[in-house]
């Protein structure tokens, strides 16, 4: 008789089970901390706290049923360099509540499997986590620094890998399609809707999540 396969990789499941009132409301303080710009709906974060009880319960509802669609980002742009500049998306204030709630259950699942010697967008670590680390590869005797960067790469990933590599560990398919809604939620520019049917929205309070998570599945 067969054995079962004690290998076999478990999935998270049920993460929408976690999603409650305190969590939406943690999430909530978190976005107020970081503060941010209104999005396409001109609702700003003091607008948003000032029914916050109904917002949060209004969020909590269409998170667990399904029916949750994000707006389309507002499209901004900062300057990257002195000669260009960098478009970002800002998601509604309602949006990045749903969106933090989204990040900080997905988070620990995959926060385990980065590398050691990961520092980017990871919670606890920084540019002075990775100098620290970098000084003590040099006193172990590395004299070799590789800077490499290969542009646009997240903003042109296909949106099919991203889904794979998170399905690979959740197994929830309401929390999927709110990881789909927000790579697809599209920008909008002058009055005008651009669908994203590529490539991960920058700005948003997930945006570093999708990108740590590929990493995995690109095998660094």
């Amino acid at each position: 008789m067969m054995g079962i396969n004690s290998t076999r990789k478990q999935k998270v499941h049920s993460l929408t089970g976690r999603i409650t009132p305190q969590l939406l409301l943690d999430s909530f303080k978190a976005v107020k901390r970081n503060r941010g710009a209104a999005g396409i709906d001109k609702v700003s974060i003091k607008m948003f706290e000032a029914n916050l009880a109904d917002n949060l319960r209004a969020l909590l509802r269409d998170l667990k049923n399904g029916s949750f669609e994000p707006f389309p980002l507002r499209r901004a742009y900062v300057p990257k360099n002195e000669m260009e500049l960098r478009p970002l998306g800002i998601p509604a204030v309602r949006d990045r509540v749903a969106q933090e709630a989204v990040r900080r259950l997905l988070n620990p699942i995959f926060e385990r499997l980065f590398h050691d010697s990961s520092y980017g967008f990871r919670q606890g670590r920084n540019c002075h986590g990775a100098i620290r680390r970098t000084l003590a590869l040099h006193h172990q005797g590395l004299r070799v620094v590789l800077d490499a960067d290969i542009q646009t790469f997240f903003d042109n990933l296909p949106q099919p890998v991203i889904m794979k590599a998170v399905a690979a560990e959740v197994a929830d398919g309401n929390i999927l399609r709110l990881v789909q809604k927000f790579l697809r939620s599209g920008v909008m520019e002058n009055g005008v809707f651009k669908p994203t049917t590529i490539g991960t929205p920058q700005g948003g309070v997930m945006t570093p999540l999708p990108q740590k998570v590929t990493s995995l599945s690109n095998g660094r």
